[in-house]
């Protein structure tokens, strides 16, 4: 069996070498060509997976090794009888570190203010259920869920009294709760005096353009912007990147956690997909993971916000970026498959932790001794 994959998905050869013959290419640069006599497919969010790419090919087979499946005709495989699988909820603890890496960079953790966080699947969900562990105020929307999913569910109204709002939806372009451009100009210009806006879901959620033009309109209300993701990537605007707070290339997910959590899933999606017995597939997902996840490490931090960059240097992925603004189209990418190893918050011990902070480290998933 032929198995064609994205270069940058963590132990593609030690998970996926044993079940069939594994090649691997840049994601972006995935051909139809490359999935002629290929069965299997496997990929992150960089790869389109269409009738353009998948017409005549021998693909049976498709694996996303990450939460999203916007890159998926979705349709068109299933017309086609193609299997596919996601990775729902692998990096979500990966998101929400990055959410308070970014608060912490901007003097931002603070359990008084109030943050709004619009959609609350995997990985908003995820968020919302650690801010309130950790005495935050939420406000939460998403029209697809009810109070008895998520205590704080809000209206569209409420976002507009937040300190802070973060955006953790699919990318959608149809139907009456379509989330392109949903952020647009008006929502920008509603947003409270100071607020901060983030987003790491898609980039097209926020109207770039629009909130471009708020910058250069002088920006009146004040706000600041973080922004993982772009419209469009790689080439993202590289105006808007002068006015963002925090700008870093698609790495909110790239915790290492949360890229082998990723590929471990797609794993038993195709190994379940080939009829391989449960016993066998959860020996393998087990022994992998005791291998690379190790043991906890101990972090030696004067505070939560301390530990919490040391754990994200949250300054460097900015910089980092900044620094390849002339070249963004081809440095966007080689940035995350580049992307330094950066461990959870789980896989940090904090011992002697002030009394006040331990309930708070906990939160955040942090071992306390």
């Amino acid at each position: 069996m032929k198995i064609v994959a994205d270069e940058n998905i963590p132990l593609i050869q030690a998970l996926f070498s044993p079940l069939g013959e594994v090649i691997t290419r840049p994601g972006r640069q995935i051909s139809a060509d490359d999935v002629a006599d290929a069965e299997v497919l496997l990929v992150r969010s960089v790869t389109n997976v269409n009738e353009a790419l998948l017409n005549n090919s021998a693909v049976k087979f498709v694996g996303t090794c990450t939460i999203g499946t916007d890159h998926l005709d979705k349709q068109y495989l299933t017309d086609r009888n193609i299997q596919f699988s996601s990775a729902p909820g692998c990096n979500a603890y990966g998101v929400v570190q990055y959410v308070f890496a970014a608060l912490a960079h901007l003097g931002l953790v603070d359990t008084n203010l109030k943050i709004g966080i619009i959609g609350c699947g995997n990985v908003g969900g995820r968020l919302y259920r650690v801010l309130k562990s950790a005495g935050f105020h939420c406000a939460c929307y998403d029209p697809f869920l009810t109070k008895e999913n998520i205590a704080d569910l809000s209206s569209w109204e409420s976002l507009f009294d937040c300190d802070i709002i973060c955006t953790h939806t699919p990318l959608t372009r149809e139907g009456p709760h379509s989330t392109y451009h949903m952020l647009d100009g008006n929502f920008i210009s509603r947003l409270k005096q100071g607020a901060v806006l983030l987003n790491a879901g898609r980039g097209e959620v926020i109207d770039n353009q629009a909130l471009l033009a708020h910058f250069d309109s002088g920006n009146p209300n004040g706000i600041r912007a973080v922004l993982d993701v772009w419209e469009p990537e790689p080439e993202l605007d590289t105006q808007l990147l002068e006015y963002v707070s925090v700008a870093t290339p698609h790495i909110a997910g790239y915790s290492f956690e949360g890229r082998t959590n990723g590929s471990l899933m797609i794993y038993r999606a195709l190994a379940d997909w080939m009829g391989i017995d449960e016993a066998t597939v959860s020996e393998k997902l087990a022994h992998t993971s005791r291998k690379v996840f190790g043991e906890p490490q101990l972090l030696e931090a004067i505070n939560i916000v301390d530990a919490i960059l040391k754990t994200h240097g949250i300054e460097d992925d900015d910089q980092h970026l900044r620094e390849k603004r002339s070249n963004l189209a081809v440095d966007f990418d080689l940035l995350r498959k580049h992307y330094p190893k950066r461990r959870e918050f789980s896989h940090y011990v904090i011992q002697n932790a002030a009394p006040e902070e331990k309930a708070f480290y906990q939160a955040l998933g942090f071992n306390v001794r």
